[in-house]
């Protein structure tokens, strides 16, 4: 079996959720200026020392799939995820750059906009803001040295279920 099929084979027991994220995840960590990058799981709602060691963060975090079922065990789901990007108050510094947090808004855009894998199609991009109470109804509790920036994407994404049925041929009784 070749390299190529091999990683065919892999893809094809990735879920779609788990081939987006990973993607996402590799196209941010191409960005330089951003030194972690993660799944969203509250990480700065109780932060510890390992979190607020870093000055850049970008978390991904899903919001929503919405699902149609398709012919032949096929689903279609419409994404929405965010790309959080933290800040913490005091890195601007290092760069003598004040608007390097613009630098990396725009970095992630591009780096995100029209990427595609195998079971999604191209991303798109269709909101920015900063973390505030009027971006959304989560409750990210920050801390007052950290700044969070959202940017919300969508995409479609494509999922093949386990067959319910097998085929087989009917025998013949007589």
């Amino acid at each position: 079996m070749g390299i190529t099929k091999k990683i065919i084979n892999k893809i094809e027991i990735m879920t779609p959720r788990k081939e987006l994220f990973l993607a996402v995840k590799d196209a941010l960590n191409g960005i330089e200026g951003i030194e972690y990058v993660d799944i969203f799981r509250k990480q700065f709602n109780y932060p510890n020392e390992t979190v607020l060691n870093y000055w850049t963060s970008a978390l991904i975090r899903f919001r929503s799939i919405e699902y149609e079922t398709m012919t032949e065990q096929f689903l279609e789901g419409e994404v929405k995820l965010d790309v959080i990007l933290y800040c913490k108050e005091g890195w601007i510094e290092q760069y003598n750059n004040e608007l390097m947090e613009i630098d990396l808004l725009d970095a992630i855009a591009e780096k995100l906009q029209f990427l595609k894998g195998i079971q999604f199609k191209p991303i798109q991009l269709l909101r920015e803001g900063i973390e505030d109470e009027s971006w959304d109804n989560t409750e990210i509790k920050l801390t007052e040295s950290v700044v969070a920036y959202h940017q919300l994407f969508s995409t479609t994404i494509y999922h093949q279920l386990k067959q319910r049925y097998q085929y087989q041929s009917l025998k013949n009784i007589n």
